[in-house]
């Protein structure tokens, strides 16, 4: 049997510079973990760690010593030299090759390939730890959760306030789940790991639960760091993939977690949240596209600093619309993280915007409800498209004071017949409405008739024959009309006889109110004189909304 010699002290070989700095490497680094086993943490002065100030302080041992489930953290973690840590969380990297000295820094990144942890990254503040503990056993009472988190990790500060945990699940020993490009892994399974973390963020999100963090990248605080404050309030109870799903919905996608959590963190309403939701990701998405393909500098930088930018866009674009309510930055800062991180250059233009019914949806079990809501939202937005192209090809064909007739509107709109037909009448209200507020509005009576009612070339005016009553002195002078309040209800009242003359109930020909003449519009061989009722912005938009929606 070979006897076991002592080790003997390290020699510096001379004409080897290389080998030198690695023998003198490896002596500094086991003497550093001597001395931390020996002496504990030390920050020798104060310095910014993990986003604020630090002053120096000392931490004797091991937060691991005797405490099983950071044992079984620690087991989570790769070997020396491959584990990531870091004193910022975007900046990642191998520091040591010394795995007890790594276990130091506040983030780190446990193995990517074999998933053994779900961390839940919460952005809430509490009063304290136990109000956190506290909250979260309600919900296991409630069912919400099977159990408690295993480890709770955030930054107490000197208040005794707990800022941003993070929430980590840790799965039996045995039981992580591997993910990988091989064939031979099991797809399913993934999908299950996803489904669950899905699924706990949904339970927690009114604790402040971050739906935008990624479920995969196993980046998290360090709860074995001496920066952070860390408990262990569940060391009995770890339940499988299986026995989660068993309690969570883990049908739930990111984009509809994203959108409940602007919802219930801004206190929000999910039909008014879910709105400003869809305005604001339309406007950054439309951000996005700009900034890319003008190769703006803001899309140089990390996704988290794309965030920021954004963050500043939505709030400016919010401030220019009727978005004031106080609560909207909770939207903002949703809209812009969701975007942010699932920004692709490859896929920008053609990405869809799912869940933007979120809140018509929201309930309906059957797959024939959610489809129907679908389809009665896109074919409102196909009627809105086809009556905004119909109003445009309209005023120009008036401005040429060409005949107007369904087949030329739609030949020159480049849509069909049918829905010339059906928004023709819609046209002719909104022109004219548009067409006296810009020729008339509030303006002073004119001296010249000619000038002031602009006639065409065979002596007719723009709104045809038709004197409006109200419209002309006896001098000649042209004055505003005045508006009452009986507009809105004639303007109405003429679009529904129409209707009515169309689909049969009514015989002959419907006549504006207060005329007699008729225009040069011709439609279906009947005569019709275009409406010529003053009516403020206002009523404008009324009016086509409701057309368009009819």
């Amino acid at each position: 049997m070979k006897r076991k010699t002592a080790s003997k002290p390290s020699r510096i070989v001379a004409g080897e510079p290389d080998t030198n700095r690695a023998r003198q490497e490896a002596i500094e680094l086991r003497r550093a973990v001597q001395r931390r086993l020996e002496e504990g943490f030390e920050l020798p002065f104060g310095k910014q760690v993990a986003g604020r100030w630090r002053d120096p302080f000392t931490e004797e041992g091991l937060r691991s010593e005797d405490n099983p489930v950071l044992k079984l953290f620690v087991s989570l973690v790769p070997k020396g030299g491959a584990a990531r840590a870091s004193n910022e969380k975007a900046t990642l990297a191998v520091q040591t090759r010394s795995k007890l000295l790594t276990l130091d820094y506040p983030y780190i990144e446990l193995n990517k390939t074999f998933l053994g942890a779900l961390r839940i990254d919460c952005d809430g503040v509490f009063v304290s730890p136990d109000h956190l503990l506290y909250a979260l056993e309600e919900l296991v009472e409630a069912g919400a959760i099977p159990c408690l988190p295993h480890i709770i990790v955030g930054d107490r500060l000197a208040d005794g306030s707990y800022h941003r945990p993070h929430l980590i699940f840790l799965l039996p020993p045995g039981s992580a789940v591997w993910k990988s490009s091989d064939k031979r892994c099991r797809g399913a399974v993934v999908q299950l790991f996803l489904g669950v973390y899905h699924g706990l963020v949904k339970a927690l999100l009114g604790l402040g639960a971050d739906p935008a963090a990624p479920a995969a990248t196993m980046r998290m605080k360090n709860p074995l760091s001496p920066f952070w404050h860390t408990l262990t309030p569940n060391r009995h109870t770890m339940p499988t993939l299986s026995d989660y799903a068993d309690w969570v919905d883990t049908r739930t996608g990111r984009e509809a977690l994203v959108r409940h959590a602007a919802s219930i963190q801004s206190a929000m309403d999910l039909t008014p949240s879910n709105l400003a939701f869809n305005t604001l990701r339309d406007r950054a998405k439309a951000l996005l596209i700009e900034w890319h393909f003008a190769a703006d500098a803001r899309m140089t930088g990390s996704r988290a600093a794309l965030a920021d930018h954004l963050h500043a866009a939505l709030d400016d674009h919010a401030r220019t619309m009727d978005l004031d309510d106080t609560r909207l930055p909770y939207i903002v800062a949703k809209v812009a993280d969701h975007l942010a991180l699932d920004f692709d250059a490859t896929k920008l233009q053609g990405k869809k915007n799912r869940k933007r019914l979120l809140h018509v949806v929201e309930g309906m079990r059957r797959v024939q409800d959610r489809q129907k809501a679908g389809a009665d939202y896109s074919n409102g937005v196909r009627r809105e498209r086809s009556l905004e192209k119909l109003v445009a090809a309209y005023a120009v064909m008036l401005e040429r004071s060409e005949t107007l007739s369904p087949e030329k509107l739609a030949s020159r709109a480049g849509v069909s017949r049918s829905t010339a037909y059906r928004h023709f009448a819609a046209c002719q209200q909104i022109c004219a409405i548009g067409c006296i507020d810009k020729k008339v509005g509030d303006a002073p009576c004119a001296d010249h008739r000619e000038k002031a009612q602009g006639e065409t070339a065979n002596g007719e005016t723009p709104y045809g024959n038709a004197d409006p009553e109200g419209t002309f002195r006896e001098d000649g002078l042209v004055c505003d009309q005045p508006e009452t309040e009986d507009d809105d209800l004639r303007l109405i009242e003429e679009h529904e006889t129409w209707i009515a003359v169309q689909e049969g109930r009514n015989s002959g020909r419907q006549m504006p109110f207060g005329s007699s003449d008729v225009s040069d519009i011709v439609f279906d061989d009947h005569s019709h004189l275009a409406v010529t009722e003053t009516a403020n912005s206002a009523m404008v938009q009324e009016v086509w909304r409701s057309l368009a929606l009819a």
